[in-house]
């Protein structure tokens, strides 16, 4: 279902072309501000509430009161609010609308999403029919009633509806998808994935396309293709709820309890009521031998709906096997990856370590002594290393994928990065040394993703480790903020590093001090964080939150307490650097 603006009338866009004043000068609002709310009340990519307030002005202006375009304000805020899903604010303004103007067949679309929205599908039916016999052009029209056919369960007319929708506008790729719909409900699914496929290539940004040919490979258990579009899928849209629960699902079906956890953790983070990422968490749960999460989400589900699949069975079976009654959301005593005693021979570690230093705007002394010395210790810790210095983009994302083969499967996953680091608007960037931060464009195509990074590292190893010295004090930043204060862009660019979000469960991200801060580069071979690192991390029998504590009290006591280290935690496994001698 797609909300339509609907276009400004010729007469109104002739005046603002003109620079004449839309509405007498008896308005209580003055010419210029007329025009511009006429602007924002049309601008489709505008914020909702902006249109909202700007149709509102105009409709509450007294001069407007007999004005001929009311209508066509009235629509606008209805498209509006059937935006941030006000359906019954709408469901007025459409009524208003068709008051003044009853074959408006725009009002009668709007009216018609309302009522398909609201789940009321004959009254949403007839309005799509009257404003097809209106005016029979629009391809949207079609899809409209297609997606009406679809939730009715009448699938030949809804297969029709979108074919005649495509015959209209060939390249009208809701119709592709939604048509694909209805073949993987009727278990077409090669169909369903022809036409998904359609969609993604007039679209490839249109995430639901990526999320339904997930869905059609995962009934077809294809797995690895189901993962592959449930990745981009999240990646477009990262509050996608659909997206985590299908590639839990997917992960399910491949048996990598680990990230089916995750995912289906996500969607129940964005919306705890979804019961179907509950029950999934719990079936994951089981599988990995957590029988006492797995009986706390059976018994949330069944607090809920005592009915639901064959939760209750379920749970008498984890009963049996001694589940407890009742189960905190993290176990009390989490698993040990290394004991203490274990010898670390026994394990694949692996390790990615980069140390960039060479910016010619902004060289840094320590990050090559920084790497070579990490890298040593962690070789010495049993550690398979990839070392990388000075690297261009090219060089970053090369050894990325390097490192990424190695660690297909690890037991553990560490990643160091010593260098020049920035976020904006709460994104985190690690800088090559080409980098380019003249605009906002250039830092997206020519830095590195922290998010998609630590994607790729966590979607490998079973525990990952992350350490980020990275945030040093940056004058590139400051190119870029003269350059956005001069395009009079209104972004967020604080300094050092911003807070991240842990989702995965196994993973420990520490930053070389806390977010919106800066760290020292350090006035001895090393930056403070990095010797306080090297000189605990060998340290036999110690725990990683553990030694995690001493490097943060070190640091602080060689700052003054003017850096402090911050470590955002998912582990629920033990994990020893170095066993006990």
């Amino acid at each position: 279902m797609t909300v339509r603006t609907l276009p400004l009338p010729i007469a109104i866009i002739m005046l603002l072309m003109s620079g004449v004043p839309v509405i007498a000068t008896s308005s209580r609002i003055a010419s210029a501000d007329i025009q511009a709310n006429w602007l924002t009340c049309r601008d489709a990519g505008a914020d909702a509430k902006a249109r909202i307030g700007a149709c509102s002005r105009l409709l509450d202006d007294p001069a407007l009161r007999q004005n001929s375009n009311r209508t066509f304000l009235f629509s606008n805020r209805g498209n509006s609010y059937v935006s941030l899903h006000r359906y019954d604010e709408a469901l007025a303004d459409f009524e208003q609308a068709l008051k003044l103007s009853p074959t408006n067949d725009n009002a009668l679309v709007g009216r018609g999403n309302v009522h398909f929205w609201k789940g009321e599908s004959e009254a949403a039916l007839q309005d799509y029919m009257k404003a097809v016999s209106l005016d029979p052009r629009p391809a949207d029209r079609y899809n409209d009633l297609g997606n009406v056919y679809f939730t009715r369960g009448q699938y030949d007319d809804a297969i029709k509806a979108y074919g005649e929708a495509l015959r209209r506008d060939p390249k009208y790729f809701y119709a592709y998808s939604g048509r694909g719909n209805v073949y993987r409900e009727t278990k077409a699914y090669d169909r369903a994935v022809t036409d998904y496929t359609s969609a993604i290539q007039l679209n490839p940004s249109y995430a639901n396309a990526y999320i339904n040919r997930g869905a059609a490979y995962l009934a077809q258990q294809r797995s690895i293709e189901a993962i592959s579009d449930l990745s981009k899928a999240v990646l477009l849209d990262p509050d996608s709820i659909e997206g985590y629960v299908n590639r839990g699902d997917a992960y399910g079906v491949a048996k990598d309890w680990k990230h089916a956890i995750a995912d289906f953790t996500q969607a129940l983070q964005r919306d705890p009521t979804r019961l179907d990422a509950r029950f999934g968490r719990g079936q994951a749960y089981k599988e990995a031998g957590r029988l006492d999460l797995a009986a706390a989400d059976f018994r949330n589900i069944l607090s809920q709906r005592p009915d639901y699949l064959n939760t209750r069975d379920l749970l008498a079976e984890l009963e049996k096997a001694g589940a407890l009654a009742a189960a905190p959301e993290v176990p009390d005593r989490p698993a040990t990856l290394t004991a203490p005693g274990a010898a670390i021979e026994t394990q694949h570690r692996v390790a990615l370590v980069i140390g960039n230093a060479a910016y010619p705007q902004a060289p840094l002394a320590n990050p090559h002594n920084d790497a070579a010395d990490v890298s040593a210790k962690l070789k010495d810790l049993g550690f398979d290393v990839v070392t990388g210095y000075d690297l261009t983009l090219a060089g970053f994302s090369d050894t990325i994928d390097r490192f990424a083969q190695k660690a297909r499967g690890a037991d553990v996953a560490v990643f160091y990065y010593s260098g020049h680091a920035m976020q904006i608007d709460g994104e985190n960037w690690l800088l090559p040394i080409d980098t380019r931060v003249g605009s906002v464009f250039d830092v997206q195509q020519f830095n590195i993703s922290l998010q998609r990074l630590l994607q790729t590292v966590d979607s490998q190893a079973k525990v990952t480790l992350v350490f980020l010295d990275g945030c040093r004090n940056n004058p590139l930043a400051d190119t870029l903020m003269a350059s956005l204060k001069a395009q009079n862009r209104a972004l967020r660019l604080d300094r050092g590093l911003a807070r991240i979000t842990v989702d995965s469960p196994d993973t420990l991200v520490v930053f070389a001090t806390q977010p919106n801060d800066v760290a020292a580069d350090g006035i001895g071979r090393n930056s403070p964080f990095t010797k306080a690192f090297l000189d605990n991390v060998a340290t036999p029998g110690v725990e990683v939150e553990t030694l995690m504590k001493r490097v943060t009290a070190e640091v602080k006591a060689n700052t003054g307490d003017h850096q402090r280290p911050e470590r955002l935690s998912g582990l629920t496994t033990e994990f020893y650097f170095a066993p006990t001698r």
